[in-house]
Formats: structure tokens, sequence, C-alpha cells
């Protein structure tokens, strides 16, 4: 009964042993495969390269712990284990907690989809706004203050009129369309977020050079969107770049660090409702960027 409890939670085995190494009792085994009654000391069970780390762990006469240790498949699994000693009431105890590679793996790679999927927009497979100021902050914090970020914000023109007349899956096909194409424009270094219903932002590394790169991205972003019959619809874009030494300051404090950026994208903001209200389906810049 104790085993079928704990092998609910645990892949563990416990051996009792004497000061040499050698095996006195199981405890407790809830792997099936694993026999370590075949083995006369614990320096069996596991792989000679490992031997002296085992050792070491006996020697010390205090409860420690080694990790990822070789187990000898003579006894049933070639997997990895952590082998921990404990001392309790002049007896010596070995607990080994296995790890099963594979699932290893398989579990990693749920936790990094499940990850994924928690920061990335269904519509559009973008970026959405949780997974957002992540990568911002890493970029605010890097090494080189030196370096520039230029910020793209694109509006979306007339996309409740899309829905009005065409329906919601017509709007939402000219969402997920130019979500297609920022995607095929931007760089892989850059950061494109869905950033509400019918906004993106788009985090652009300036590189060294007489023009901005966020700027160039805005006007090609621009052309292929108006020439595209698959979007219904224009978009309208504002542009602003930034210096990373501006941040700097603000490093240690992530939550004034978030508001100053919120403000130097909302100038991005603020550049696409100027194309909006000069006509729609047009790149406004700030005075920042260079063209």
């Amino acid at each position: 009964m104790k085993e079928n409890i704990l092998s609910t939670f645990l892949d563990i085995c416990i051996l009792e042993i004497d000061s040499q190494g050698n095996i006195t009792n199981v405890e407790i085994n809830t792997k099936e495969k694993f026999k370590p009654e075949k083995a006369k000391t614990i320096y069996d069970i596991f792989d000679k390269e490992d031997h002296q780390r085992i050792e070491k762990l006996l020697n010390l006469g205090v409860t420690q712990r080694k990790t990822y240790l070789q187990l000898n498949p003579k006894y049933g699994l070639e997997e990895y284990a952590d082998l921990e000693v404990v001392y309790k009431e002049e007896k010596i105890y070995t607990a080994i907690k296995f790890y099963n590679i594979q699932r290893e793996r398989e579990f990693e790679k749920r936790v990094e989809d499940f990850a994924q999927q928690a920061e990335q927009d269904k519509l559009t497979g973008l970026l959405n706004r949780h997974g957002y100021w992540k990568y911002v902050k890493r970029l605010l914090e890097g090494k080189d203050p030196g370096r520039k970020l230029g910020i793209v914000m694109v509006d979306v023109d007339n996309l409740k009129g899309v829905n009005d007349s065409k329906g919601h899956i017509a709007g939402d096909q000219a969402i997920r369309e130019i979500g297609a194409i920022i995607k095929d424009t931007i760089r892989h270094r850059d950061i494109a977020v869905r950033y509400g219903g019918d906004e993106f932002i788009i985090i652009v590394e300036e590189m060294t050079g007489k023009y901005s790169t966020a700027y160039g991205l805005a006007k090609r972003l621009h052309s292929q969107i108006s020439k595209s019959k698959k979007t219904l619809t224009t978009a309208s874009i504002g542009v602003h770049v930034v210096k990373i030494k501006d941040f700097s300051k603000y490093k240690n404090n992530e939550e004034k660090l978030q508001e100053e950026w919120n403000k130097a994208a909302k100038i991005a903001d603020d550049m696409a409702y100027k194309a909006k209200q000069a006509g729609k389906d047009r790149v406004e810049y700030s005075k920042s960027v260079k063209k």
C-alpha cells in the first residue's frame, strides 16, 4: 500500500545500506523494472564513472545529495537518477530519484509549448501583449546602451467597416493577412506583436547607418499591405525611435522601466493616429526618425 501511494507521485527507490555502501535492505522501490535486490552495494547500481562521486557522498557522513548519476543498465534501467544519502537513527538510507530522459524531454516540450501558446496570438501567430514585455525588457537591459530601437505601430484602417459590410470572418481574414505580411517582412531579430484588436506593434533594432531601419520597414509594410487584395483594407503606420541608454537608469525599477517604455510606444501610436487624421493609408514619423 505504501509503495502504491508513493508510486502515484514519485519514481523512487529507498535502500538501507551500511557505512561501506553494502545494501542491507530494500525499503521502497516504485520502479517495477528496477532490480536493486540483485546488487550487493550501492556502487553496483551506478555507472563506474560515478563511483567516486558516491564515495565522497558516503564519506561526508551527513545527509547530502548528488544529481544526475548514470544507472547501470544491468539492474533494469538505462536512465539517470539523483542519489541522496540520509542518516537517521544510526541507520543509513539512500534515496534514488529516477529520471526518464524521454519523459523529461516530453515534459519540457509540453511546458515550452504551453508557454509559447500563452504568449501567442491565436489569429496571427505573432506575440500577444502577454509575451510582449518580456522581450522588450530583454532589449532594454542589453549590454550596448548605444543602440537604438525603432517602434513601428500599425493601425488597421476601417476594420469596423469590413466587419460590418463583409462579416467578422472577413475582418479576421484581414487581420490574419496583415499578420502574415508582417511576419514575411520583419527580420528574425525583430519583435512583432498583435497589440490590440486592430493594432500591431513591431520593435526593431536599428542598424548603424544614415537612415532609420524602422522607417524603412514601415514603408515596406505600407506598400505590401496597400497592394494586397486579401487584406480588404489598408493601414496607418507610425514610427518612433528611442535610445536604449535613455532607459538605463530605470533598470532596477521594472515598473518605472515599463512606464517609460509605454510612453515611447505612445509616441509611435500618436504618429499612427496622425496618419489616420491625414487621410489613412500612409506612414507618419516622429522627430527622432531619420529618413
